[in-house]
C-alpha cells in the first residue's frame, strides 16, 4: 500500500514493536496483490491500447469519437488507480478500488466544468450525440393526478393508481439510495429526519417539477415508509450483522458500543467491510461548531439529491436512463470516502487539511448547481407559494437562533473556565 505510517515503540521486554492504523500488508492481502506491479500494468495498457489501435474496425465516424472518449475516462481511471495515493480512510476490497473512485469523480468533474461552458441547447445535444436516445423532451409524470385509491372503472386493476406508483422506477432506486445513507450514516435517527426533511422538499418545489407533485399517500406510505424506511432499515441490519458502530450525531441518547469490540467474521467477509471504524460522534446540540457543521452536511446531502432531479429534467435525461442510475452508485460510494475525510476536518477544529475526495465532492456538487442555475433561467417562473415561504422562514430562524444560543452557551463555558483556572 502507498503511505503507510508505522511507528516503533521500545520495549525493556521486547523487541520494537510496529504500531498502525492499518494492517500489515502481508496480513491484510495475499503479497501479489499488495505489489504495485507498475511495470506489468504498464504492459499490459500498452499491449491493449496497442491492440484497439491497429485491430479495431474504425469505419465509423460517429462510434470512433464516442468510443474514443470513453477509451479516454477509462484510461484516466486506470492510471489514478496505479498512480494515485490511497485515501487514508478505506483500504478494503483494496485500495486501488477508492483510488479509480476517486480517478472517476476527477472525470465526472472535468466533464461538468466542459458544459458549465456549454448553452442549454449544446448540452443537450452533446449528450445526444452520446447516446441517441437522449436530447428529446421528457414526458414528466404528474403523480398526483388522480390520487383515488378505489378505481373501478380502470380495465386494468381496481386500484390501477397503487400499482402504478408501486412499479415506478423511483420505488428501487429510493429504497437502494437509503440503504447506502443507512451505512453511511450509521444513525437512524438522522436518516429518518433526512427522510422526512426531503418528502418536505418535494412538497417545496413541486411547483417547479412535476414529478415531485405526489398524493399523500404515495409520500407516507410508498416513500416515507415503504422506500425510505424499508432501505434504512437494511442499512440498519447490514451495520448490525457486521457489526458496525453507530455515529453518534447528538441527537436522542448515545447508544453506541463503548467497548469497541466486534465478533470475529470470516475472512472473505471481513475484506467487504473496513479494516477500522471511525467513531463519528457529532454531538450537533454540543456547541456552536458542531451545530454549523452538522446543518452544513445535511445541506450538502440533500443538495446532492435534488441536483438528481433538476439535471435530468433541464437535461431531458430520462429517469431509468444508464446515467443517472451509474451517478447514483457513484455517489453513494463516494459519499463513504468524503464524509470520513468531512468528519476528520470538523473534529480537528479545522485545523488538518481537508481531505482531496471531499474537497472534489464539494467542487462536483457546487459545479452541479452551476450548471442548474445556469440553464433554469428563464425556466422556473412561479413562485413559491406564500405558505410555504413563511414555513421556510420560521425554520430558517429556528436554526439561526439555535446557532446565537449554542454560540453565547459557548463563550459563557469559556468565560467560567478561565475564572476557575484563575481560583
Amino acid at each position: 500500500m502507498k503511505e503507510i505510517g508505522v511507528q516503533t515503540q521500545s520495549e525493556d521486554s521486547a523487541g520494537p514493536r510496529v504500531l498502525s492504523k492499518i494492517p500489515i500488508p502481508e496480513f491484510e492481502f495475499p503479497q501479489i496483490l499488495y505489489s504495485s506491479h507498475t511495470v506489468l500494468w504498464l504492459l499490459a495498457a500498452t499491449g491493449i491500447l496497442g491492440y484497439l489501435t491497429f485491430v479495431r474496425d474504425d469505419s465509423d465516424s460517429s462510434l470512433n469519437q464516442r468510443q474514443g472518449l470513453l477509451g479516454l475516462l477509462l484510461v484516466f481511471i486506470f492510471t489514478c488507480g496505479v498512480q494515485l495515493p490511497d485515501s487514508g480512510f478505506l483500504f478494503r476490497p483494496h485500495p486501488a478500488f477508492w483510488r479509480m473512485l476517486q480517478g472517476l469523480a476527477l472525470c465526472y468533474f472535468t466533464i461538468l466544468v466542459y458544459f458549465l461552458f456549454q448553452n442549454l441547447d449544446d448540452s443537450r445535444q452533446i449528450l445526444a450525440f452520446l447516446d441517441p436516445k437522449l436530447g428529446k423532451p421528457l414526458p414528466e409524470k404528474n403523480y398526483a393526478a388522480d390520487c383515488r385509491i378505489y378505481t373501478p372503472e380502470n380495465p386494468e386493476s381496481m386500484f390501477y393508481n397503487i400499482k402504478d406508483c408501486l412499479f415506478d422506477v423511483y420505488i428501487p432506486t429510493h429504497a437502494i439510495g437509503w440503504f447506502f445513507k443507512m451505512i453511511i450514516i450509521r444513525d437512524m435517527k438522522l436518516c429518518w429526519f433526512l427522510s422526512v426533511l426531503f418528502e418536505f422538499l418535494e412538497i417545496t418545489l413541486k411547483f417547479q417539477l412535476p414529478n415531485f407533485a405526489e398524493c399523500w399517500w404515495d409520500s407516507l406510505f410508498f416513500d416515507v415508509i415503504l422506500c425510505n424506511g424499508g432501505g434504512i432499515y437494511l442499512g440498519y441490519l447490514v451495520c448490525r450483522y457486521f457489526q458496525m458502530k453507530e455515529f453518534y450525531w447528538g441527537i436522542g441518547e448515545d447508544k453506541r458500543n463503548k467497548t469497541g469490540r466486534f465478533s470475529a467474521l470470516s475472512r472473505s467477509a471481513l475484506q467487504l467491510t473496513p479494516h477500522s471504524w471511525l467513531t463519528f460522534n457529532w454531538e450537533m446540540f454540543g456547541s456552536c461548531k458542531n451545530f454549523i457543521t452538522t446543518i452544513w452536511y445535511i445541506i450538502f446531502v440533500n443538495l446532492v439529491d435534488l441536483s438528481n432531479f433538476y439535471l435530468k429534467f433541464i437535461l431531458w435525461v430520462p429517469s431509468s436512463h444508464w446515467v443517472l442510475i451509474i451517478r447514483v452508485f457513484f455517489v453513494a460510494f463516494y459519499a463513504i470516502v468524503s464524509t470520513a475525510e468531512y468528519f476528520e476536518y470538523v473534529s480537528s477544529g479545522f485545523k488538518t487539511r481537508l481531505g482531496a475526495n471531499c474537497w472534489l465532492a464539494h467542487m462536483i456538487v457546487f459545479t452541479e448547481w452551476m450548471i442548474i442555475l445556469k440553464h433554469s433561467q428563464g425556466m422556473f417562473l412561479d413562485p413559491m407559494p406564500y405558505w410555504l415561504q413563511i414555513v421556510w422562514t420560521g425554520i430558517g430562524c429556528f436554526v439561526v437562533s439555535s446557532a446565537l444560543c449554542l454560540f453565547y452557551s459557548d463563550i459563557s463555558k469559556k468565560n467560567s473556565n478561565k475564572i476557575k483556572s484563575v481560583q
